[in-house]
């Protein structure tokens, strides 16, 4: 049985069957390498549904294994295994110090992917001051990962066009629908969408082609003692270095923000990132503020069509995409 559609009913009712002790035995368990499960219990739970059409599944073993699984409502499925396999084969290992999870199996007639998970303490923690992470050492290890995957020869999947890697389609749709929310603001949102396309006309026409992760986020990053480990390659293809780096200080700042982090704490963190990132790949420099501005936007304009201007949030937030707006659109590396 294979789903079709990432409908949030239909990925409910294939939970509920790759959950089934009798699935778990078949499919989970050989996983492990031993023959039998008989007597063995294992807690199946969700830990991650983000509303995509994914759900993410760990399996517990009462002798203390565990696998993770990653069902797919699309074609992402067979990609992220191939991803992982290719990656894992090719330097990012147990023996590397950069690592993706170990992938298993994929199981097509599930849209399944079964994989180890990694180990360490997300860099996520370090915003707060939580965990064992330092922040500023934490993006620098996360800039060091990034820039061994850019700096490798693997290439997987067809390469991005550059209008999906700018995610100029997606920053219109929500500049439509942030103009239909709030009409009021349509000369703002007109403005600053000139801005945007006064600044891409003059992106570089040659530019570097690399195998993206394509999320890099700080919450997908994981620092051990032994490894520094990425998750979620979904979305990896060959496309411009700068969007890996734009969409990490991107997502780094807002979560900070939306914290209650000290910017300027935020502001180290980046400029520890970009330092450490730049200084190996130096010709991502090249695309790194027409990516940001883009992806700011995009992010401007979602929080603009879910909030009106009396949410006592929206000053602050409208505050704050202006300024990293102006950061990013006058950056120079």
């Amino acid at each position: 049985m294979k789903h079709s559609e990432g409908t949030k009913e239909e990925l409910g009712r294939w939970k509920l069957h790759i959950t089934r002790h009798d699935f778990i035995g078949q499919y989970i368990y050989p996983m492990l390498g031993a023959k039998s499960s008989n007597g063995v219990e294992c807690e199946a739970t969700v830990v991650q549904d983000t509303g995509t059409g994914r759900l993410t599944l760990r399996y517990y073993f009462g002798d203390g294994k565990t696998i993770y699984a990653k069902l797919y409502s699309d074609e992402l499925g067979a990609h992220s295994y191939r991803v992982m396999k290719e990656l894992w084969d090719r330097g990012f290992g147990y023996d590397s110090l950069y690592q993706v999870p170990e992938p298993l199996a994929f199981l097509p007639e599930h849209n399944l992917v079964l994989m180890r998970g990694v180990g360490g303490a997300p860099v996520g923690a370090a915003l707060n001051g939580g965990g064992s992470i330092d922040l500023i050492e934490g993006v620098r290890q996360a800039a060091r990962w990034l820039g061994f995957l850019h700096r490798s020869s693997i290439r997987i999947g067809e390469p991005e066009p550059e209008w999906d890697s700018l995610k100029t389609f997606r920053v219109c749709v929500r500049l439509i629908k942030a103009a239909a929310a709030g009409p009021e603001q349509r000369s703002l949102l007109l403005d600053l969408m000139h801005l945007l396309k006064d600044k891409i006309r003059n992106l570089p026409e040659k530019r570097p082609i690399v195998q993206t992760h394509g999320r890099y986020h700080h919450e997908h990053v994981f620092i051990s003692p032994s490894a520094i480990a990425v998750i979620d390659l979904d979305r990896s293809r060959p496309s411009d270095p700068a969007k890996d780096s734009a969409e990490f200080v991107r997502v780094l700042r807002l979560s900070a923000f939306k914290s209650g982090v000290d910017m300027n704490r935020a502001r180290e963190a980046t400029s520890a990132f970009l330092q450490e990132y730049l200084s190996q790949v130096p010709e991502a420099a090249q695309g790194l503020p027409y990516y940001w501005s883009s992806f700011i936007l995009l992010s401007l304009f979602g929080f603009m069509k879910r909030f009106r201007s009396g949410d006592p949030r929206w000053q602050s937030l409208m505050d704050f995409h202006l300024r990293e707006i102006e950061q990013a659109m006058e950056i120079r590396i």
